[in-house]
């Protein structure tokens, strides 16, 4: 029967390859939610580069792609949208555009897990479907699941609370077994969320309040709302790239309508 393994940065990306798994990455605050909320929104498809200067180029060749993402949790000049789920899901649709991300430190992740079977991208508001995607392809193919919490890139010994809670959170909803090395981490993190909440993690955590200061707390109560995004963005290749920086595509299944109509809601409702 798969397993469950929880860790971050580069160790889980490691880990991930080495037992050839499934690699959830989880970048709770905010690159994981913003992803999801692009394929909720309409999206067909996204590219991630770890390297600024790599999505900027790209828009050569892709004129019409909508640019996303942050850098000290402000978008680029020239960007068209920031890391935020709640821009991303307050503004037009995306159907059938391209989108290119970049991030500073969930599109590292997922840009270093190549030798992972599969890569998803999960977090608190995507679980339940991020959850059944994991376990049935863990199912299928005998395989492990990493969740790999993004952390703060390059700082390998950083925590991130969030991630780490999100990571738990995701695990407990996949249901399988966890491995002997994560079992003190996730029943910790399982205790913290039962006494404290997922939203009182996010909201307290180091991150949150670099988020507060750049007048983006919105994003942190959304990004902690279990199971508003039903889309699961996978790893379906890589990216051609002229830098050396490296690339992956994502693409996920089309969400219900009944996900589509409760897109706009949530975030009316914190205004």
């Amino acid at each position: 029967m798969p397993s469950l393994h929880l860790s971050r940065g580069v160790a889980g990306c490691e880990l991930a390859n080495r037992l050839r798994g499934v690699a959830v990455i989880v970048d709770a605050l905010r690159a994981s939610t913003t992803l999801a909320a692009l394929f909720d929104h309409g999206a067909a498809r996204v590219l991630v580069t770890a390297a600024l200067e790599d999505a900027c180029a790209l828009t050569g060749a892709l004129p019409d792609a909508v640019l996303v993402g942050e850098r000290d949790c402000l978008p680029p000049a020239g960007f068209h949208l920031g890391n935020s789920p709640r821009e991303v899901l307050a503004g037009p649709r995306l159907d059938g555009r391209t989108v290119i991300f970049t991030s500073s430190n969930g599109a590292q992740r997922l840009t270093a897990c190549g030798g992972a079977r599969h890569i998803l991208v999960g977090t608190v508001a995507n679980a339940a479907a991020v959850a059944a995607r994991a376990r049935a392809l863990a199912e299928a193919e005998e395989c492990d699941i990493v969740f790999v919490g993004a952390g703060k890139y390059p700082d390998e010994t950083y925590v991130a609370p969030e991630d780490e809670a999100a990571a738990a959170y995701l695990a407990a909803a996949v249901g399988l077994p966890i491995a002997a090395a994560s079992r003190e981490a996730f029943a910790y993190w399982q205790r913290e969320i039962a006494a404290r909440g997922l939203a009182h993690i996010f909201a307290h955590s180091p991150h949150a309040a670099v988020l507060a200061r750049h007048r983006l707390a919105a994003d942190i109560a959304l990004c902690a709302t279990p199971d508003l995004l039903c889309a699961v963005p996978e790893v379906t290749g890589s990216v051609e790239l002229a830098g050396r920086g490296a690339g992956v595509e994502l693409r996920a299944e089309n969400c219900p309508d009944a996900y589509r109509n409760r897109t706009t809601s949530p975030m009316h409702e914190k205004e």
